[in-house]
C-alpha cells in the first residue's frame, strides 16, 4: 500500500509538522498526570493505612489491661523478694558485729611465744 500514510498511536509529532516525529507537549502533559496520580495515590494508601492503625489497636484493652496487672505483681513480688534479702543482709551483719566485739570477760589470750604456753619462749 504505497501512498497511504500511516499512523500509530502516540503522542508524537505528525510527519508534517515542523519537528517530525518529536515527542509532544500531550505526552508530557499525560506523563506528569500519571506521575500525578501515582504520588497522590500513593499517599491515600498511607494516610489510609495509619488511620486503620490508629483506629484498630494492637492489643486489645482487656489484654493490656491483664499485662499492667501482671506487671505491677512482678514488681510488687521484686519488692517483697528485695526487702527480704535487706533484711536477711542486715541480720547477718548484726551477728557479725556481735562476734568482732571484745568480750571483757575473759584475760588476755596467750599468744605462741607468751611463757604460759608450753613450749613458749622461757
Amino acid at each position: 500500500m504505497p501512498g497511504h500514510l500511516r499512523r500509530y498511536k502516540d503522542y508524537r509529532e505528525p510527519p508534517w509538522s515542523e519537528h517530525k516525529y518529536d515527542i509532544s507537549k500531550d505526552f508530557w502533559a499525560v506523563l506528569a498526570a500519571r506521575l500525578a496520580f501515582v504520588i497522590v495515590f500513593q499517599n491515600l494508601v498511607m494516610f489510609m493505612s495509619d488511620f486503620v492503625d490508629w483506629v484498630i489497636p494492637d492489643i486489645p484493652k482487656d489484654i493490656s489491661q491483664q499485662i499492667h496487672k501482671e506487671k505491677v505483681l512482678m514488681v510488687e513480688l521484686f519488692m517483697r523478694e528485695e526487702q527480704g534479702k535487706q533484711r536477711l543482709l542486715g541480720t547477718w551483719m548484726e551477728k557479725d558485729r556481735k562476734k568482732d566485739e571484745p568480750c571483757n570477760s575473759h584475760g588476755p589470750k596467750a599468744g605462741l611465744d607468751s611463757p604460759e604456753y608450753p613450749g613458749g619462749a622461757p
